[in-house]
């Protein structure tokens, strides 16, 4: 009975036709048999972490077998921003660069931010050296060299047609304004010019006409002895023309002494800027700053060495600009949100879409880690299309400096450009783009004197979140343990006339 089931059993099978339902990968034969090892490790490794350097991580890296040496840092610090800050904001004495005008005086100098912002420095220590980092934005220089250029462009090559407006005051009498500065020329082509250097020209004239008078009684003397025979003619023309060659080049170059007063007096404010932005920009160099080491030496007990970036936009380091901000809301005729609003005004964003930056999501096992970190490499080339497979794969993940291309997305269309390696390798640094930034204010920051308040006003642009850890998936670091590896934050303390108040500034980067 049992044998007839079983027969039975298969026979309906057979009726079924289970055979032609089974999965093709039973059926499939491959000549190529993949082995894989008992250590075969899963491709999940994600994309590498961006680890930033450690004075960046903690202002102060340092390893110290003394460990009092470490307690003193923070003071020292403090220290060296001051002196930083008094070196590149010292004046010289006027009378060395021999300008005669006034100085500015110190309660303005201190309210004016035509000066030169420092921010917070990145110390490396090593035992024989200290390595600091520290960023400049120098907008008194920018300020000279574009007055100066301005001067220059006005004095020499006007743009504008020069036009002349009559008006009358309270008073009644007329007053003529132009439209822009007086070129050299046009300067001294003026009536107030022409009739000095007539009158000077008729003076020099009629100075002139008398020493000619006496040089003609001069040769008929000469002369009278010649007749005498006492001198012979060659030795009174010697005599003669050492006594003219005299007179002349006394007298000649008087002529346009006048003319070339005016030039000097009309430059004097060119003159003045640019010994002033020399002397700002000799600061700057190896020679001067070599003087200011030995101070800087004196804090830390070591050898030290400077490296100065120098932005050109003030809001790319958070410090510089919390300084810029609370500097401005100190003058009590500012207005705290319209400094807020005005600090904000030419930071330049990016757009960046969260749909597309979500769609950007790496996928991990197209990593070149992935891909080659098992021991049967040879399992994921095919070798029929390529004389060296692992060759193409390094130069897909890794191009050659000879030909380097790149896909450059145009709304809809996507473009193949070439690019220089400096360029390429630029493009793959990490945080090198704007985010984002704000800012906030908080304090004795209204306008009248008696019973203030405190006030708290705040301000963005952009956004504070890291695109890698918010957007396409991957994980991202901390710094001291809080602080966001794209974040710079800065805080700032100051004081008005109502009282104390406090500015706080975050830069965010992607």
């Amino acid at each position: 009975m049992n044998n007839k089931k079983t027969q039975l059993y298969f026979d309906e099978l057979k009726s079924l036709n289970v055979e032609t339902n089974t999965p093709l990968l039973f059926n499939k034969k491959s000549k190529y048999i993949i082995i894989k090892p008992l250590t075969y490790i899963r491709s999940d490794t994600g994309k590498t972490r961006h680890f930033t350097p450690a004075a960046q991580e903690w202002f102060n890296s340092i390893y110290a077998y003394n460990k009092n040496y470490t307690k003193t840092l923070s003071v020292a610090d403090k220290n060296l921003m001051n002196l930083l800050k008094s070196y590149f904001n010292s004046q010289i004495k006027r009378e060395l660069l021999k300008i005669k005008t006034k100085p500015m005086l110190p309660r303005f100098r201190r309210l004016s931010t035509k000066r030169v912002f420092i921010g917070k420095g990145e110390l490396k220590h090593t035992s024989s050296r200290v390595i600091i980092t520290f960023y400049v934005h120098n907008i008194e220089g920018m300020f000279l060299s574009h007055k100066i250029m301005k001067l220059r462009n006005g004095l020499y090559f006007p743009k504008r047609e020069l036009e002349k407006t009559v008006t009358k005051n309270n008073e009644g009498k007329t007053i003529i304004t132009y439209n822009r500065l007086f070129t050299m020329d046009e300067y001294l082509v003026l009536r107030q010019h022409y009739e000095g250097y007539l009158s000077y020209m008729i003076s020099t004239v009629n100075k002139l006409t008398s020493q000619l008078d006496t040089i003609n009684k001069y040769y008929n003397s000469l002369m009278g002895l010649v007749k005498e025979n006492i001198l012979t003619k060659e030795e009174i023309l010697t005599l003669f023309n050492n006594r003219a060659k005299s007179f002349y080049t006394y007298n000649y170059p008087q002529f346009n002494t006048y003319l070339n007063t005016a030039k000097e007096e009309y430059k004097k404010n060119l003159h003045t800027n640019m010994k002033l932005l020399s002397y700002n920009k000799m600061k700057f160099k190896k020679m001067f700053i070599s003087k200011f080491l030995s101070l800087v030496q004196k804090i830390y007990n070591k050898k030290v060495e400077f490296n100065i970036v120098n932005l050109k936009k003030m809001h790319l380091n958070s410090d510089i600009f919390t300084q810029a901000v609370s500097l401005k809301l100190r003058n009590r005729d500012n207005k705290l949100y319209r400094v807020l609003k005005s600090s904000l005004r030419k930071v330049k964003l990016p757009i960046i879409s969260k749909i597309d930056e979500r769609q950007k999501k790496p996928n991990k096992d197209e990593f070149f880690v992935n891909r080659i970190r098992n021991s049967t490499i040879t399992t994921m080339f095919n070798a029929k299309n390529s004389y060296d497979p692992l060759d193409n794969l390094l130069l897909k993940f890794f191009p050659s400096a000879d030909n380097l291309e790149i896909n450059v997305v145009k709304k809809s269309s996507t473009k193949k450009c070439t690019i220089t390696l400096k360029s390429y390798v630029l493009r793959s640094l990490k945080h090198l783009n704007l985010r984002g930034i704000r800012v906030e204010a908080k304090g004795r920051l209204t306008r009248r004197f008696t019973a203030s308040r405190s006030v708290f006003k705040m301000k963005w642009k952009g956004g504070l979140k890291n695109v890698d850890s918010s957007f396409r998936g991957l994980s991202a670091i901390m710094l001291r343990g809080i602080v966001k590896s794209n974040l710079q934050y800065s805080s700032l303390n100051s004081k008005n006339r109502n009282g104390a108040f406090g500015v706080k500034g975050w830069v965010s980067s992607k």
